[in-house]
């Protein structure tokens, strides 16, 4: 039985339906959640009441959503009620946001990959068929058949990695022909159709090729032969393509998941939730679902799947209501209906239940109520229909109804809602010959549109200068090249290079290689790390300063420097899963204050280069605490520009899984220990920086040939007109607090 409905801290009163769902903790749930019922809050207010009321830790909670927009929505509102700093360690996100961030997380894809879009992936296709990627795009047959060799190549993978055929994505990619041809090579080779046989077809197309000319077919079998194979030959250089430029499509993303988390079934080395929420579960596929089910620990908690039976109203959209029916059915599953509607008028509501219940047969139990709308007062004029003589005189008069409604409702906002996009313009045309504003959308998604693409890559350029896709496509927007395989293939180039595109923006021409190289050769090079009180570089403070000098790889006799400072900051317990060592360690040293020993530290780094693991952020937490201890010390006079080892090692090594200290050491046969005190790191930094001066200088003279070649500089300048003085404000406000 649910309890009393209470007020919740965010002020939020649920009604009985939804403080039975809030409560509903331990064992399996489906709660039936049609549009307006308050979803998004009940899931906040679950995840406070579990975490409260049943003590399940935060990082043990895992929320699906369908769409990023709604995991944004909630994420929102999980920070508008919920003050507890620790509910960031709940994973709020669609499946696919969740299978990157887990395989990135456990090293199992390089850390330079990208991902990608089906826009990029009509456009790598493009490439290998001659064909202008935007004809395509906007084309529905042409776009329908690339996206079958797409789906062929993710079919193909769940086939020979043996997943269930119950969970293969696009099974409709490989068509009746194609089947039939499959069958006419297996007779012809003697050898039963099976999954091993496709498998070996599609990894041996060109051994099959001779059928298409042999005697042992007829015109029609070596047309459809032909055409297999053919589509096999695109599903695998779009294959290649990705490994080549370490590229993942959104299928990637799934199938990799999936095959980890079947192969880690028995030893358990990967994370389970005891405490799982999906939301939208109709809407989620068989291959989805099998995710969820290996991400639930066992004996799990809580699964709760939140659904909407009258999704069947939007089955021309793909909705499909199997998931739902499969999880009613199971024993032990407890159902929970949210009847009311809280968000649409009776008036409103009245007329879509009718016609769901008259028109479309929808069980009338299953329709929602409008609650406490039932006592609204209504004027009577709540909804009109326009009678117009045809569609212009139509168009008029919907506008000149929504300037009526405009002058008599000023503070409100009236909407358009039509059935194509010809009627969108012509009413936007209406609009705008009555002088009336407006913003429309229709026909495409707005995420997609060139400008939103090119200002998206230049926020992933700034967040990550090592984004190959975000590059790519930057170069393409800023017309430094006319097509996206051109630019990616100039980006390829770069990378392959050891040159990072951002070097291109340097007034000095040089790359971050050549300014390595000269540092350690010319430059006595401060090897140092921090020990903080957390993440933040803005206000946590240092709590420990570790460096030592180095000329020419070597370490300068006796230029060891370690001070511990004092702070009246929180210091964290734990680092994951380990015992912060910083804790003890203090406990045997002198603190300094912040003032003395970060002036201790900027004397010894005089005239130096500053060199860091991961220095980015060694760098701005230096920089933020001389700003409040020592104002009148300025780090980016001192030392306008430092190094990066971590830097140096993704340039290098883009190949590796992940970049952290402990990793480099195991992965590179490397001296030193990671062992998360500032001077065991500098040893171990130390041991990077020679490794990568070995790997670097041989490559400059390299780099040097490639940017001189003058179709290079070409390019070169056409980026620096159009985007260098961009990138260099952007860049120069990436640590300003506003």
């Amino acid at each position: 039985m649910a309890s009393e409905n209470t007020q919740t801290v965010s002020g939020f009163i649920p009604d009985p339906c939804q403080q039975e769902v809030i409560e509903a903790q331990g064992g399996f749930h489906l709660v039936l959640a049609p549009p307006g019922c308050g979803k998004t809050q009940i899931l906040t207010e679950r995840i406070r009441y579990a975490h409260d009321s049943e003590g399940v830790a935060y990082k043990d909670m895992l929320c699906l959503t369908f769409t990023n927009r709604a995991a944004r929505g909630m994420i929102e509102r999980i920070a508008q009620n919920i003050t507890d700093d620790d509910v960031r360690d709940v994973f709020v996100g669609n499946v696919h946001r969740f299978c990157s961030k887990f395989l990135f997380a456990e090293g199992l894809v390089a850390a330079e990959s990208s991902v990608i879009d089906e826009d990029d992936a009509v456009s790598i296709l493009a490439r290998y068929l001659g064909e202008d990627e935007y004809m395509v795009l906007s084309n529905y047959n042409r776009r329908r058949s690339y996206s079958e060799i797409f789906h062929l190549e993710s079919m193909m993978h769940q086939i020979s990695h043996g997943h269930p055929k119950e969970l293969r994505v696009h099974p409709d990619c490989i068509n009746p022909t194609d089947i039939a041809a499959m069958r006419h090579i297996c007779t012809v080779m003697g050898k039963p159709f099976d999954a091993a046989a496709m498998t070996d077809i599609y990894n041996n197309v060109e051994q099959y090729r001779d059928l298409t000319q042999s005697d042992t077919c007829d015109y029609g079998d070596r047309q459809a032969i032909f055409k297999l194979l053919q589509k096999m030959s695109l599903a695998q250089q779009y294959r290649r393509y990705k490994r080549a430029n370490r590229l993942l499509d959104f299928q990637d993303l799934l199938m990799m998941t999936y095959d980890a988390l079947a192969a880690d079934r028995e030893h358990k080395l990967y994370k389970r939730y005891p405490w799982i929420q999906v939301d939208e579960v109709q809407d989620i596929n068989p291959l989805q679902m099998a995710i969820i089910k290996m991400l639930t620990a066992h004996p799990f908690r809580t699964v709760m799947f939140l659904g909407d039976e009258q999704q069947a109203i939007f089955s021309f959209m793909g909705a499909k209501l199997d998931t739902l029916s499969a999880i009613k059915s199971k024993s032990a599953c407890q159902l929970h209906h949210l009847s009311v509607n809280h968000r649409s008028p009776r008036y409103l509501l009245d007329i879509f239940n009718t016609y769901a219940a008259e028109v479309l047969r929808i069980d009338s139990t299953l329709l929602p109520d409008a609650g406490k709308s039932s006592g609204e007062v209504l004027m009577g004029n709540e909804l009109k229909i326009l009678c117009s003589e045809d569609y212009a005189q139509e168009v008029r008069d919907c506008v000149q109804f929504a300037d009526t409604l405009n002058r008599t409702f000023p503070q409100s906002t009236t909407a358009f809602v039509v059935n194509a996009n010809r009627d969108a313009e012509d009413i936007s045309q209406e609009l705008t010959r009555c002088g009336i504003g407006h913003f429309k959308v229709s026909g495409t998604d707005l995420f997609s549109q060139p400008d939103v693409k090119l200002l998206l890559a230049h926020l992933g350029v700034l967040n990550n200068e090592f984004s190959f896709m975000s590059w790519a496509r930057l170069m393409k927007g800023v017309r430094v090249y006319e097509s996206n395989a051109a630019a990616r293939k100039f980006v390829r180039d770069l990378f392959d290079r050891a040159i990072l595109p951002s070097d291109l923006l340097r007034d000095d021409e040089s790359t971050y290689l050549m300014r390595f190289v000269d540092s350690y050769t010319n430059d006595t090079i401060v090897v140092f790390d921090t020990e903080t009180t957390g993440l933040n570089v803005f206000e946590d403070d240092i709590l420990q300063i570790a460096a030592v000098k180095m000329r020419n790889g070597e370490v300068v006799k006796g230029s060891e420097f370690t001070v511990y400072i004092e702070t009246e900051r929180e210091i964290p317990a734990m680092l994951g899963d380990i015992v912060n060592p910083i804790v003890e360690e203090r406990k045997h040293h002198d603190l300094l204050t912040h003032e003395e020993a970060l002036r201790q530290f900027m004397a010894y780094a005089d005239g130096c280069t500053l060199l860091g693991h991961n220095a980015d952020y060694d760098y701005n937490i230096l920089d933020f605490n001389l700003r409040r201890y020592t104002p009148d010390i300025n780090l980016h006079d001192s030392h306008p520009e430092y190094l990066d080892s971590l830097r140096l090692v993704r340039l290098l090594h883009p190949e590796l899984k992940e970049h952290k200290l402990k990793y480099l050491l195991e992965v590179l046969h490397l001296e030193g220990s990671n062992s998360h005190l500032a001077d065991d790191d500098v040893n171990a930094t130390r041991s990077v920086v020679v490794h990568c001066y070995e790997c670097s200088k041989d490559r400059i003279e390299h780099q040097r040939d490639f940017l001189n070649d003058s179709r290079v500089r070409q390019r070169v300048e056409t980026l620096r007109r159009n985007y260098k003085e961009m990138y260099a404000t952007a860049h120069e406000r990436m640590y300003v607090r506003e």
